[in-house]
C-alpha cells in the first residue's frame, strides 16, 4: 500500500475496477456518534462510508453504489460484522481502499497523517503538499472524500479558521472536531 500509511490505498477508477471486478463488495449500516453510517468494503478495506440524513432510508444509497460498481458482486454484512465495524470506527483502525486521482490520493493521504484534534486550512494543506496555489483543488478533493471520518476532511477549516464546506453538514463537522478535542485532552 503506502509505507507512510499502510492502511490507505488510492486507486484510479480503472485500477479499482480491475482489482475488484467479480469480487464481493460488502455493505452495511452502523451507528456512530455522528449518525447512521453506510459502509462498503472491499476485501482490503473500506471503499465507501457515507452518513445518512435524519430519517433517510439506506436502500437508495446502496442502489447508487450498486449502479456505480455494477461489475462487482454485492453482499450484505452480517449484524455481527456491522457491530465489529462500529466498535472500530472511532478508533480509525479500519484500512481504506478508495478510488481517486493520484492528486486526490496525495491530499487524502496527507490529511490522514494529521493528528486527531489538529486543524488546518485548505491553503495550509496545499502548502504541505508543495502546491500552495492549489487550495481550491484541495477543497474539491475534500468534497469528493469517499469515506467520512476515515479520511478526516472535517479537520480542514477556511483561511479564517471557520467551519466551512462539509459534505455531511457543519453540525456533524463541529461534533467530530469536538470529539477529537475531548479525546486529545483526555
Amino acid at each position: 500500500m503506502n509505507a507512510s500509511d499502510p492502511a490507505f490505498l488510492c486507486l484510479s477508477p480503472a485500477a479499482f475496477r480491475q482489482r475488484h471486478a467479480g469480487v464481493p463488495l460488502r455493505y452495511g449500516l452502523i451507528g456512530s456518534p455522528f449518525g447512521a453510517l453506510l459502509l462498503a468494503l472491499t476485501p482490503q478495506g473500506v471503499c465507501r462510508a457515507e452518513f445518512l440524513e435524519e430519517g433517510e432510508a439506506p436502500q437508495a444509497r446502496w442502489e447508487v453504489w450498486r449502479a456505480r460498481w455494477s461489475w462487482s458482486v454485492w453482499a450484505p454484512l452480517s449484524a455481527d460484522e456491522c457491530a465489529a465495524l462500529e466498535a472500530r470506527f472511532l478508533a480509525r483502525d479500519l484500512p481504506v481502499v478508495v478510488e481517486g486521482t493520484p492528486f486526490r490520493g496525495l491530499i487524502w493521504r496527507a490529511l490522514r497523517q494529521t493528528e486527531a484534534g489538529q486543524t488546518l486550512s485548505y491553503g495550509m494543506l496545499a502548502e504541505r503538499l508543495g502546491r500552495p496555489q492549489l487550495a481550491r483543488a484541495v477543497g474539491q478533493a475534500l468534497g469528493a472524500n469517499p469515506v467520512a471520518w476515515l479520511i478526516p476532511c472535517h479537520r480542514v477549516l477556511d483561511a479564517r479558521g471557520s467551519l466551512r464546506g462539509f459534505r455531511w453538514g457543519l453540525a456533524r463537522k463541529r461534533a467530530m472536531l469536538e470529539l477529537e478535542e475531548k479525546s486529545a485532552c483526555a
